[in-house]
């Protein structure tokens, strides 16, 4: 597995509004490295949390406090979230090719979220021709 990027919450341009029950709770960067690191898996939150916890570990103990109260001895379903982490991806400069690997798709589907999202060459070329 890659390794996560080390991103702050100034660093997101946007985020999805279905993952607004995680980003306010814990912050956008925060949530960010959660799904980077536990994607389409439950994750078991402990009633109480520590340092040694492993989720206080992959996402800090204050984050993981903050979920452990919520949803203590519950599990957390962790979405695959792909269609933003491809963009935040495309933001940090990562090439076509290291996207698709990181998130698990073909490069055509990396370059087919990205159009939607009007973040490629091409959709930032017609872009520039037409503001003229």
């Amino acid at each position: 597995m890659a390794e996560p990027l080390l991103l702050r919450d100034e660093d997101f341009t946007w985020s999805p509004a279905e993952l607004r029950f995680l980003t306010d709770l814990i912050g956008v960067a925060t949530t960010f490295r959660l799904i980077e690191m536990h994607h389409g898996t439950r994750i078991r939150l402990p009633h109480t949390v520590n340092q040694g916890t492993r989720i206080a570990r992959d996402i800090g103990l204050v984050p993981a406090r903050k979920l452990a109260r919520r949803w203590g001895g519950d599990n957390l379903k962790v979405p695959l979230a792909r269609y933003w982490r491809v963009r935040v991806y495309r933001e940090q400069r990562l090439s076509y090719s290291e996207i698709a690997r990181r998130v698990g798709i073909t490069e055509g589907t990396v370059h087919r979220y990205l159009q939607q999202a009007e973040m490629t060459a091409k959709t930032q070329q017609l872009d520039f021709f037409q503001a003229g």
